[in-house]
């Protein structure tokens, strides 16, 4: 029964138009959802929102984000941008939001599967939302064509490692990608002595790294044509995808360097203007049933929001944090910190590309 935003609401019994910006009240048996594009989507809808439509016998809007983080238009709208469920985030999104008051306060009276979360997920964001999935960022790189890499100096000092083939074959994300370019510049800063208090060795290598860049990739999707066509050859990149793009076939490995590496907290939230609040905490409460978790983890290759999933294959737990063990080993920064430094790193990084 999924519904594309681009179709009709009329079908949808009691449906109105509300005043303000992007606001909707829809019929209570309705919810809107953004989330990612591309094969995100299609694993979203088959693991999460079907077996939701079924279960609460309800229609989902499915507000595609494009593969940006939707944050900004919460932002904009102050609260009320038109969908009821942020359904991907992140901490520093999280953090954000709740300072400025734009997310619903989250509690395991709202949402009872919270008391089965990993004991990270209260830490790691504040009380406005779930921690539903979790990845890590990794290396990748074109194993036809470069031998593996053991630091995140062969990436950010590719033309070191690799000599000048590799030149216009590295890619970078650009700043709409913030958690992605945030991290890997805080692995590069690591690797050199800084880190997130410390951010100037990021920035000399990102200023080394220039000539060898190829591609400024706005999201995590739109690098993946260049993968598929193989004129990427080594990025930073999310471990969920970087597994589903290489067990569909494509000649990347993907590695956590010898300096170690960042978790990811993929996150959940209900904006304060949401139309349908209670169904909206009831899918925030459904993402982290153990069938809904265990199915849509092995279909994208991330890890669950819970460590108490059974049946995960030996193959996926090697390679996954499904434990409060392989929890305890993740590195998570500063994501406050993070969420401040957003508008300086950005304009830094702007300046350093620009010129």
């Amino acid at each position: 029964m999924l519904l594309s935003r681009r179709k009709t609401l009329g079908a949808a019994a009691g449906a109105v138009a509300t005043a303000g910006l992007g606001r909707r009240a829809y019929a209570a048996d309705t919810l809107t959802v953004t989330a990612y594009g591309g094969e995100y989507r299609d694993i979203f809808i088959k693991t999460v929102i079907e077996p939701f439509e079924k279960k609460f016998s309800c229609k989902v809007i499915y507000d595609e984000s494009n593969g940006t983080d939707p944050y900004p238009r919460v932002r904009a709208t102050r609260g009320s941008p038109g969908f009821d469920v942020v359904g991907e985030t992140t901490a520093p999104m999280l953090i954000l939001g709740a300072k400025e008051k734009l997310f619903e306060p989250i509690t395991e009276k709202e949402v009872p599967n919270l008391k089965y979360a990993f004991k990270k997920s209260s830490t790691v964001i504040p009380p406005v939302g779930i921690v539903q999935t979790y990845q890590y960022l990794a290396m990748i790189w074109d194993t036809k064509t470069l031998e593996k890499p053991t630091s995140w100096l062969d990436y950010w000092q590719a033309g070191t490692k690799y000599g000048e083939k590799v030149k216009g074959h590295v890619i970078t994300h650009g700043p709409s990608n913030f958690p992605l370019l945030a991290y890997a510049m805080i692995m590069g800063a690591r690797s050199k002595g800084g880190g997130e208090t410390n951010m100037a060795p990021a920035f000399d290598l990102l200023k080394g790294l220039k000539p060898y860049i190829g591609t400024v990739a706005a999201t995590s999707a739109q690098a993946v044509p260049y993968m598929e066509n193989e004129q990427v050859w080594i990025m930073p990149f999310w471990s969920a995808r970087a597994a589903l793009y290489a067990a569909r076939g494509l000649p990347f490995g993907y590695t956590v360097p010898k300096e170690g590496t960042i978790a990811l907290a993929n996150c959940a939230a209900v904006p304060i203007g949401a139309a349908n609040k209670k169904l909206a905490f009831e899918f925030l409460n459904f993402r982290l049933e153990p069938d809904i978790q265990k199915s849509f983890c092995e279909a994208y290759f991330s890890s669950p929001g819970r460590p108490d999933i059974a049946g995960f294959a030996p193959a996926f737990v090697d390679q996954q944090i499904t434990t409060e063990e392989a929890m305890a080993k993740m590195v998570f920064p500063d994501d406050s910190l993070i969420a401040a430094k957003q508008r300086e790193w950005t304009l830094q990084w702007q300046e350093i590309m620009s010129t």
